[in-house]
């Protein structure tokens, strides 16, 4: 039975394909969707020489676009009838969602299957294959549409 469903999410095509899937999912087994973003941890070193201001500023900055995307997509879910829980956290991606899956007894995970950029393509690729073999449930993997039209 599916009564939780975790999504990660980074605000991409892929993630948002999840999404959806997610959401049909849910609402086809009455199911709450735990909607997740995890901000990563800055490296110090290089973040300073890049940022003149403090870290918890920049971490700060992060955390609030991400708090109001994460309401503006649990909002949508809402509306469409499908019951949403926000939750930020702050980390390495993989090991956050596995945490938060374990800790939430979530029945599914569900992800996208590459991030923004082309180097988050590679980044967030491995983020899902350690997910993938960590996760403490089973996880459905979404890949994004393909540009100029519907999946």
């Amino acid at each position: 039975v599916i009564r939780r469903i975790l999504v990660p999410t980074d605000f991409s095509d892929s993630a948002r394909q999840a999404l959806d899937w997610a959401s049909t999912l849910a609402r086809e087994f009455k199911a709450e969707i735990l909607l997740l973003h995890v901000v990563e941890n800055l490296t110090v070193g290089y973040a300073s020489d890049l940022f003149p201001v403090p870290m918890a500023e920049v971490y700060e900055e992060i955390s609030g676009y991400a708090r109001t995307e994460l309401a503006k997509l649990a909002e949508e879910l809402r509306t469409s009838g499908v019951a949403v829980t926000e939750r930020l956290a702050q980390g390495t991606p993989s090991a956050e969602i596995i945490r938060i899956a374990k800790e939430e007894t979530v029945d599914l995970i569900v992800v996208g299957s590459h991030g923004k950029g082309l180097l988050d393509h590679a980044l967030f690729g491995s983020t899902t294959e350690r997910v993938v073999r960590k996760a403490p449930c089973p996880v459905l993997t979404c890949r994004p549409p393909k540009s100029g039209g519907k999946a």
